[in-house]
């Protein structure tokens, strides 16, 4: 979905407040769980494109995981 694409729906600022939000988080990240989330993000876009529920929400989990233990780790 392209910016303008983004800025024309009705929900435009609920999704530029979540897209700041995880960018600010992403920034936490130690290197190598950026390095993971760089991975398994393209492979969660293809899931959700072909349909693959099960697959996207097992791809889901892994980056939840990811999320917690950056947060659990960082002092």
């Amino acid at each position: 979905m392209s910016t303008s694409q983004v800025a024309a729906t009705p929900d435009a600022a609920g999704v530029e407040e979540e897209l700041a939000e995880f960018r600010l988080h992403l920034t936490t990240l130690a290197p190598v769980q950026r390095r993971i989330l760089s991975v398994l993000m393209p492979r969660l876009v293809a899931l959700d494109e072909k349909g693959d529920v099960n697959g996207a929400l097992a791809i889901l989990e892994q980056v939840r995981g990811i999320l917690w233990e950056g947060r659990l780790t960082r002092h």
